[in-house]
């Protein structure tokens, strides 16, 4: 039996690449699930393969999967459901956009060296990972969050 809340939230966790926010995200909604708190996860590494399977990640581009998912954020609360949000969001327009539609929204922010960030994305192997993504961004063939753009 999961617990229905009259005022439910969103947390989006927020950080570069790498940094832990998927870690975290899951650490915490194993902790809410013990609870028996109804939350929906959503990870933009997941909701992008779906919107955009070929990604270039132009300002338009991000602002389209942000948008796609405050909405779905936005429906989820108005059902009664909590929602974690697992994005980069770097130039926090996704964000911004929440604080505008879900009263109970909140930001977890993830602090990691640039360095390590790096390194773990280099060693990533889930199905969302974006192949050689720092190293792609360093040769200047995408503009990220740490590299091109905030």
């Amino acid at each position: 039996m999961h617990i229905m809340l009259k005022h439910p939230w969103t947390i989006w966790v927020t950080g570069l690449s790498g940094s832990g926010k998927t870690t975290i995200s899951k650490a915490l909604l194993d902790l809410l699930e013990i609870r028996q708190t109804k939350v929906e996860y959503l990870r933009l590494d997941e909701i992008r393969q779906v919107i955009t399977p070929n990604p270039v990640f132009s300002k338009e581009e991000r602002e389209y999967v942000y948008r796609s998912s405050v909405y779905i954020a936005y429906i989820l609360n108005r059902h009664g459901v909590n929602v974690i949000i697992d994005s980069v969001d770097g130039e926090g327009t996704g964000r911004a956009m929440c604080r505008e539609m879900i009263p109970n929204f909140g930001v977890i922010y993830v602090h990691c060296p640039l360095e390590l960030c790096i390194e773990r994305e280099r060693v990533r192997t889930d199905r969302a990972k974006i192949e050689k993504l720092y190293e792609r961004a360093i040769q200047g063939e995408l503009k990220i969050a740490g590299y091109g753009n905030p």
